[in-house]
């Protein structure tokens, strides 16, 4: 319909619906003047309208200018792709999980360039902090590891490269662990685990501010500083020891490692007995949710 002939009762609204309507469909990331092409509108009208929900995070404008689903309107039309596709059952075994480890538990898509939170189970405590269903943050180290350490060479030095250089030892290393062991732990140094504290009550104030690219700032800031990854001698040790969150893989139909699994003790002393049954309960959600391949 051409832009001078909408007599819909509030054209203006009516405009910002079909922007919405077309970016929501199933047409794929699409530029401001192809949208507005589509639309039969003003080009300078659809780039006001889209600079208005790319504010509120409705929509949101990728490096090459296009535009797509932003976390406000994945959240409002309910579960994604993504949560579509998710093995069968992640709800009960999310909530099993993390009644049997005594913290929340969540499950990730992770690409090769996003994780993706399509399940979030609070259980007793808080996990992730400060994210719900439907956040996505950039895959940069250490997220996405257990999903990372089963692909192939190239995706890991890619990964590994988005990592402080002196961090990349460790983080190698953890992959190594987490295809021996089925799952990645990770510790955190004493002062911190007040910092993620105050960040995780300052997200879920924004989680409904319409400062959305504010609190995508925040949960960025919440992922570098998530902790590190536990070394051989940590995993062997009897002593008590900081543990943030665990991640173990979920292999899909086709064998490959596609999800991360995660459980968030956020403890500050944790014995060996007690890692080992962190460890237990998540390898076996895991394998619940997606066995891995033969001989994996």
């Amino acid at each position: 319909m051409p832009e001078g002939n909408d007599r819909s009762a509030s054209p203006p609204t009516r405009r910002v619906v079909r922007v919405v309507e077309l970016i929501a469909g199933d047409t794929g990331p699409a530029k401001g003047a192809e949208i507005a092409d589509e639309l039969e509108l003003s080009r300078s009208t659809v780039a006001a309208i889209l600079d208005t929900l790319d504010e509120r995070g409705w929509v949101r404008r990728a490096p090459d200018r296009t535009y797509r689903p932003g976390p406000r309107l994945r959240t409002l039309a309910g579960a994604s792709a993504a949560a579509a596709a998710m093995p069968t059952g992640t709800e009960d075994v999310l909530a099993e999980l993390a009644e049997r480890v005594g913290c929340g538990a969540s499950l990730s898509l992770v690409t090769r360039t996003e994780s993706e939170f399509v399940a979030v189970t609070a259980g007793p405590g808080r996990l992730p902090a400060g994210i719900t269903t439907g956040t996505r943050l950039p895959l940069r180290a250490p997220a996405g590891a257990a999903v990372v350490a089963f692909a192939d060479e190239r995706r890991q030095r890619a990964w590994l490269d988005t990592a402080e250089p002196g961090q990349r030892p460790g983080l190698a290393d953890a992959l190594e662990h987490i295809r021996t062991t089925g799952a990645a732990l990770w510790g955190i140094d004493a002062a911190d685990p007040a910092m993620l504290d105050v960040l995780s009550e300052v997200v879920e104030h924004l989680t409904n501010d319409p400062a959305a690219q504010l609190r995508e700032r925040v949960l960025s800031l919440l992922a570098r500083i998530s902790g590190e990854p536990y070394g051989s001698a940590q995993l062997r040790s009897r002593k008590r020891q900081p543990l943030t969150h665990l991640a173990a893989p979920v292999f899909d139909g086709t064998g490959r490692a596609t999800w991360e699994l995660h459980i968030g003790p956020l403890r500050q002393d944790v014995d060996l007995g007690e890692r080992r049954h962190y460890i237990d309960e998540l390898v076996r959600a895991a394998a619940s949710l997606g066995p891995p391949p033969a001989g994996g």
